[in-house]
């Protein structure tokens, strides 16, 4: 058994996902967290997470509060979360790849956001997106509730710990996705559209650019879906577009504009037609290349 202390009062995401790592490293079951912020209690402790003042890995402290807290090479200081991740990370996911993908995509933005610093401007639309730690201020009793803030404090750790793992999971089978990615591409003769015959994420082809359109199945193999590649991680904009006068059209209208007979439908925004074969999704891929 270990005992875990992190801070009382309000918690924050960092804090949050903090006690998940520890609770993915060594068991939830393993785990008697104290949230306090008395000196006894944190020189006590087997693990002292976002309070403390100290950061030393090496007798299990986590705390970036203090003067001289350490900052990543790209100049983003560290939270509690971020810390916690470095350290058991990779041996939680197996994976350096993987853990260093999570820490660019979750641990930055949550260690951020504990450090006060903003990562994006609004467009004209000025409109902001929902982040971890609308989340996990959902779970905060509201001021004059007299709410449980350390039953709130496990409930947000519970869905914390719970995504962290769908994360992770998610992360593995892309890394196999992204290896058979790779195998199609080196086989495949024409480099521009590439089949597979296992269903596909389009995104796995950016790194080759001469890869225009990927044909790939559903889950159920009864359809199959030309899809063209986006330009760069995070844009809608494609290499390659679908001709225009088949945007938003199904079945017999599309198959009759398309010359595809088995045409399912085509997006309206012109990256995606499907079709109820293979040679029909190819057919409709090499139109557009």
């Amino acid at each position: 058994m270990y005992t875990v202390v992190t801070h009382d009062g309000r918690f924050h995401a960092d804090d949050i996902f903090g006690v998940a790592v520890v609770q993915l490293r060594f068991g939830a079951e393993n785990i008697h967290l104290i949230r306090t912020r008395e000196q006894a209690h944190i020189d006590e402790a087997d693990i002292v997470l976002d309070v403390g003042g100290i950061y030393d890995s090496s007798r299990m402290r986590f705390d970036h509060h203090q003067n001289g807290a350490p900052v990543r090479e790209n100049g983003l200081p560290y939270a509690a979360f971020g810390l916690l991740w470095k350290e058991f990370g990779p041996a939680i996911t197996g994976s350096e790849v993987i853990a260093e993908k999570i820490e660019k995509k979750l641990a930055q933005p949550i260690d951020a956001g504990d450090n006060g610093i903003i990562l994006y401007n609004t467009t004209e639309h000025d409109i902001a997106p929902a982040e971890v730690y609308d989340l996990v201020e959902s779970f905060m009793p509201p001021l004059g509730s007299h709410g449980d803030a350390n039953e709130a404090f496990m409930k947000a750790v519970e869905v914390a710990r719970a995504y962290l793992e769908r994360v992770i999971e998610r992360a593995k089978i892309k890394e196999a996705l992204r290896e058979k990615a790779r195998a199609g591409y080196d086989s495949a003769e024409d480099k521009t559209v590439i089949v597979f015959d296992v269903p596909m994420k389009r995104d796995l082809l950016m790194e080759f650019p001469e890869v225009k359109i990927i044909v790939t199945p559903d889950e159920e193999g009864s359809k199959w879906s030309a899809l063209a590649v986006p330009t760069e991680d995070g844009t809608f904009e494609t290499r390659v577009l679908f001709p225009s006068d088949w945007a938003g059209l199904r079945d017999e209208e599309l198959a009759e504009v398309s010359g595809v007979p088995d045409a399912i439908f085509c997006h309206k925004n012109l990256f995606l037609f499907v079709a109820r074969s293979k040679e029909g999704a190819v057919e409709a891929a090499k139109k557009a290349v």
